[in-house]
């Protein structure tokens, strides 16, 4: 069974040394800032192990940096998740779904134009291809669209064959849902391919880009104002962290950093075969019904059904 989790409107109480939500965090609902929060303990409430070179204290400074870009950028595929879940029924969202792309979709992308691939089904199955993570699906109700996002934090290049590679697994992975989507009763009238390079600086070629200054006017929705909110509220976070560890880098004041439990994570070792068929006529089915179909991963964030 995948993990649910509830979006809610109200942004709760704060507590605790951090003083009252800036007026550009006071609204961020509840799931980002707890999530943001999780973040910052577990880059900040660690002892690094001490460069030779840096020194400890200067090494307490660089650790959390290290890995803050990275968690920024998982966090921003929950702050646009949680916007398209907080517009209501209209949409169904649904994140880090894993499928196995055939070969036969891989050599399609790989021998056509783009142009030539519009339209074409795929039956998902087998166990031969690529396995391919979906960042965040979700299927409009209103327009029949499903979208196939792909979320890139955007903030350096990344390039050469790793971009060809993210296009080519996002076309791929387009070509095959539609049919899964069909064939179990949800109306797809079209699938839209999309990368979001947030801070737009990711080098990756894709048919459909947008930014943070256009993702807003593509979906028709409010997106970029809480992912903002949410940078906001992780940037304060981060800056009322690491001030003692300067400090303490400077030689002006003293900073005892404690060892923190080691952080169990949450791994699935279930290996789950289904094969797809053809379901009588009944109700329609939600998105996360025909997406049950797939094998949870044996490891690593698990695909989650986003609700408001």
């Amino acid at each position: 069974m995948h993990n649910e989790f509830p979006v809610s409107n109200t942004s709760g109480t704060r507590t605790g040394h951090e003083g009252a939500y800036a007026p550009e965090t006071a609204n961020l609902p509840i799931e980002l800032r707890e999530a943001v929060d999780v973040a910052l303990r577990e880059c900040f409430d660690k002892v690094y192990c001490s460069d030779e070179l840096l020194g400890n204290r200067l090494t307490q400074v660089r650790g959390p940096l290290d890995s803050l870009s990275k968690r920024h950028g998982l966090l921003l595929e929950d702050a646009i998740a949680h916007a398209f879940a907080a517009a209501g029924d209209r949409y169904e969202v649904q994140t880090q779904v894993a499928l196995m792309v055939s070969r036969e979709a891989i050599s399609l992308v790989e021998s056509n134009k783009l142009d030539n691939l519009d339209d074409l089904n795929l039956p998902v199955g087998g166990t031969h291809g690529k396995r391919v993570v979906i960042d965040i699906l979700v299927f409009d109700h209103e327009t029949g669209d499903l979208h196939v996002v792909s979320v890139k934090r955007g903030g350096g290049a990344q390039g050469g064959q790793a971009a060809r590679n993210a296009r080519k697994d996002l076309t791929a992975a387009g070509l095959m849902l539609r049919n899964m989507m069909l064939r179990k009763g949800l109306p797809v009238l079209a699938v839209k391919k999309v990368l979001i390079d947030w801070y737009g600086r990711s080098g990756i070629v894709a048919r459909k880009t947008v930014t943070r200054e256009t993702v807003d006017a593509y979906f028709g929705l409010l997106i970029s104002n809480q992912v903002e909110a949410m940078s906001a509220y992780m940037k304060s976070g981060i800056a009322a962290r690491m001030e003692p560890r300067l400090q303490a880098a400077l030689g002006k004041t003293n900073i005892a950093v404690e060892a923190e439990e080691p952080l169990m994570l949450a791994s699935s070792n279930a290996d789950i075969a289904n094969e797809m068929t053809v379901e009588a006529p009944g109700p329609r089915p939600s998105l996360a019904d025909c997406l049950s179909v797939l094998p949870l991963r044996r490891q690593g964030r698990q695909m989650r059904s986003v609700e408001a």
